[in-house]
C-alpha cells in the first residue's frame, strides 16, 4: 500500500531502490552534515533489504517523478519499541510535508507491528528533523552535551496508557 503527499509518493524500499537511497543518503550528510558524520554508522547502506527487512522492520521511500526524494527507516530496538532512522528529504523538496508523509507512514507501521514507544536518536545539527519530530508528538527524552554538538533521543509513546509512558 502506498501514501501520496501532493505529487509524491510513498512506498516500501525495493531492491532496485538501493544505490539511489545510498545516493540521497550519502550526498545529504557529506553537504549538510560532514562534521557529524561519525555519529552515523553508515552500515546499514550496504544492504538496507537485509538491514530493515527482519520482522518488525522496514524502509520506505519518497519518489517523485519517478525519482527517489526521501527516506526513512524503521529498525527494532525491542519487542516493545522500534527506532526511526534515516529520514532524509533532498533539499529542492523540502517545505512539502514529505518529511511529515514519510514520518506518518512509518508511525502507521508501528501501530501495525504493536510497538508501544517509537525513538528517534539524532544530533543538534539537524534542526530541521527536531522540530518535525517534536510537531509530531515526540519528546525530548535525553540530551547530553558531546563537545560542540547536542545529542537527542526524542521518544513517542503510541499507547497513551502504556506504562512505560511514565
Amino acid at each position: 500500500m502506498t501514501k501520496q503527499s501532493g505529487d509524491v509518493q510513498i512506498r516500501k524500499f525495493q531492491k532496485q531502490d538501493a544505490q539511489e537511497v545510498k545516493k540521497l543518503i550519502e550526498g545529504i550528510m557529506h553537504s549538510e552534515f560532514s562534521d557529524v558524520l561519525g555519529a552515523f554508522p553508515a552500515n546499514d547502506l550496504e544492504n538496507l533489504s537485509d538491514y530493515y527487512g527482519k520482522a518488525g522492520e522496514a524502509f520506505f521511500v519518497a519518489i517523485s517523478n519517478s525519482k527517489i526524494v526521501g527516506s526513512i527507516g524503521v529498525k527494532k530496538e525491542d519487542d516493545r519499541a522500534a527506532l526511526i532512522r534515516r529520514i532524509f528529504v533532498f533539499p529542492e523538496f523540502r517545505g512539502r510535508q514529505i518529511g511529515k508523509s514519510l514520518l506518518d507512514k512509518a508511525l502507521d507501521f508501528c501501530k501495525e507491528v504493536g510497538y508501544q514507544e517509537v525513538i528517534f536518536k539524532t544530533t543538534s545539527k539537524m534542526k530541521e528533523a527536531i522540530k518535525l519530530f517534536e510537531d509530531n508528538g515526540f519528546h525530548e527524552k535525553v540530551h547530553l552535551k558531546l563537545g560542540n554538538t547536542d545529542l537527542y533521543k526524542l521518544t513517542y509513546f503510541i499507547r497513551e496508557n502504556s506504562p512505560f509512558s511514565r
